[in-house]
């Protein structure tokens, strides 16, 4: 069932049939065959894979449907993947979806009741190929953007490692304005206007999200020695331990909450240097040890001030930091890109999945 994506087929874990193990080989999967997930959680079931050769072999298991459509009525068994998979298809699938939150399930009797549009088999082709397409392209910008990832990160593991000949070492508060501090302000005292706030969850791949939740001006008053200046950077302690990130001009004056460590650099320590480094595996293995072998991950103040740290000399610093600028740049832009592209493909099948847009071939049969 974790195999089961939307359209595609998550791989992040395989699991294998024992050895000496007899398999029917009608349970084989082909090329084109559609996936339905029959049980999941009331979130999660109903959803649908085709699957396409991912593995040389592959059977599927008694909590996943094939369905099998009448040759009078299909052209290509992809289409129907596709618009099983419409917002339509997905709402009325989990219409049908019985039992808990936590266990779920779709019969096979109330399935069958589901209706979709039926195209002429050539359409239906040209829809399942200009989907397949976007899927391609997609598919080719995760793999190059997961690529332009991993290189640099190999890149900030060599950098640190050459910054740390004739660099000064300490500990972290030696090199800050103040000691590292965190924020106060609960999750229960947010509000939609105000003074944004920023949460653990919301630092991300040296970035800070938008739409953050808010706090009174008030409220935020209360805690002044977090209210974030120019060069401040900030630090997940929950969430997403830590993530780091740099503050931007648009986010001064605003605050943290309780799960964010909020670092003031001194003036021998540059904040995009600070930043590269707590996202860097060298940094994050620092940011981290204290926490090693725990069930839970739990950075506290005093470990934090105490995580070793070497710096170069500025000008060191801020050659390394434009090197990782530059391959963040190109990172955001191919993210903006795949986003992009998700966007449309969305839209295309919003519209060929709905007749609202036709490609050429016969008229509809029903």
């Amino acid at each position: 069932m974790g195999n089961i994506a939307r359209v595609g087929i998550d791989l992040s874990r395989i699991e294998y049939i024992p050895d000496g193990e007899t398999v029917s080989d009608s349970h084989r999967l082909r090329y084109g065959d559609v996936l339905f997930n029959t049980r999941n959680t009331l979130d999660l079931v109903g959803k649908v894979s085709i699957w396409r050769d991912e593995l040389p072999v592959a059977y599927y298991n008694s909590n996943i449907l094939r369905l099998e459509f009448k040759s009078d009525y299909c052209g290509d068994s992809r289409y129907f993947g596709y618009a099983l998979n419409s917002a339509e298809s997905i709402e009325a699938i989990r219409k049908l979806a019985t039992g808990t939150t936590s266990v779920a399930a779709v019969y096979t009797r109330d399935l069958l009741k589901l209706r979709v549009p039926v195209p002429s088999k050539s359409e239906q082709r040209a829809i399942a190929d200009a989907l397949e397409d976007a899927d391609r392209l997609i598919s080719s910008l995760e793999c190059l953007t997961a690529k332009k990832q991993a290189i640099k990160q190999g890149m900030m593991q060599r950098l640190f490692r050459g910054a740390r000949v004739g660099a000064r070492a300490g500990r972290l508060a030696e090199f800050l304005r103040q000691p590292a501090t965190y924020g106060i302000v609960k999750a229960g005292e947010f509000q939609r206007t105000g003074v944004p706030m920023v949460r653990g969850g919301d630092i991300r791949n040296g970035k800070i999200s938008s739409g953050l939740p808010c706090v009174t001006r008030k409220k935020s008053d209360e805690y002044m020695r977090t209210v974030l200046q120019k060069g401040d950077v900030v630090v997940s302690l929950v969430g997403y331990p830590g993530e780091s990130a740099v503050i931007p001009g648009t986010l001064v004056g605003a605050n943290i909450s309780r799960a964010v460590g909020l670092l003031r650099p001194a003036q021998n320590l540059l904040p995009e240097f600070l930043a590269h480094y707590l996202n860097s595996p060298l940094g994050r293995q620092e940011f981290l040890k204290p926490s090693a072998g725990s069930a839970q991950i739990v950075v506290n103040l005093v470990d934090l001030n105490r995580m070793e740290l070497s710096i170069p000399p500025t000008d060191a610093q801020a050659a390394i930091s434009a090197v990782l600028a530059d391959a963040d740049t190109e990172i955001s832009t191919l993210r903006a890109r795949l986003d992009k592209v998700k966007a449309v493909k969305i839209g295309m099948m919003q519209q060929l999945l709905t007749s609202r847009t036709r490609l050429p071939g016969k008229e509809s049969l029903a």
